[in-house]
């Protein structure tokens, strides 16, 4: 398993243990993750999930909180050992490292404290270029990964695995999740978005928690259904 780069530099924003709203409702909201073993948003296995061997870009804004544990998954299709496509933070509060589940795990940036921050991340495939952004600068080198992505069985599960445990829960708030299916919209380092996410060609999810009411409503278009378990909308907001 490579392990390839640091980083530091990582720009927050709000007030530790469930911060306070800073911004107007106009702005959106979030997805609050209770961190219970069976908590996570499940959305059936879909074709627009196969990403093939093609391009894409996935991205979100994520602001995870203290007391979290120590294999968390911010999205996953399958679960350990078997995982398709996934990203997780693993460690302590003070030093994590950020995986990339790509064919394997790839190690991509290591003793990072990312609780109590707002931090934009993507990740993206152009071709054979595999790169993950934070806050929008490229953290670790460009792997090569040609994986085909065809797992058409598991369900995608947002903020933990497909199989729920409380080791994988993700503790925080989560929003502007952005799924991508053949275009890789960041090949390069770029602003970090300062306003709510909006669908593009080939978006096949969009959750943009934008009121409580539209909490888990898919804004590309497409119509996907989330289950959410153990998850709340909260007015806290990155804009």
């Amino acid at each position: 398993m490579p392990f390839i780069g640091t980083i530091s530099n990582i720009y927050g924003y709000g007030k530790p243990n469930r911060p306070v709203p800073a911004t107007p409702a106009a702005s959106g909201g979030s997805l609050l993750f209770t961190a219970a073993s069976s908590s996570g948003i499940r959305i059936p296995n879909d074709v627009d999930f196969q990403l093939g061997s093609g391009d894409f870009t996935i991205e979100w804004f994520q602001y995870q909180l203290t007391g979290s544990g120590l294999n968390q998954r911010i999205f996953s299709i399958g679960s350990y050992p078997s995982i398709s496509i996934a990203v997780s933070q693993e460690g302590s509060d003070s030093s994590k490292t950020f995986y990339a589940w790509m064919s394997g795990a790839n190690a991509i940036a290591s003793g990072l404290n990312l609780t109590n921050a707002w931090i934009h991340y993507a990740i993206t495939r152009s071709g054979t270029s595999l790169r993950v952004f934070q806050n929008g600068t490229q953290i670790g080198s460009t792997l090569t990964n040609s994986t085909n992505f065809n797992n058409n069985t598991q369900a995608f599960q947002i903020g933990n695995e497909t199989t729920q445990t409380i080791g994988a829960a993700f503790n925080g708030y989560i929003t502007n999740f952005h799924w991508v299916k053949g275009t890789a919209l960041y090949t390069a380092n770029f602003s970090r978005p300062t306003a709510p996410i909006t669908a593009v060609a080939n978006t096949k999810l969009l959750l943009k928690a934008t009121t409580s009411g539209t909490a888990f409503t898919d804004s590309s278009g497409s119509g996907k259904t989330s289950t959410p378990t153990g998850v709340a909308w909260n007015a806290l907001t990155p804009f």
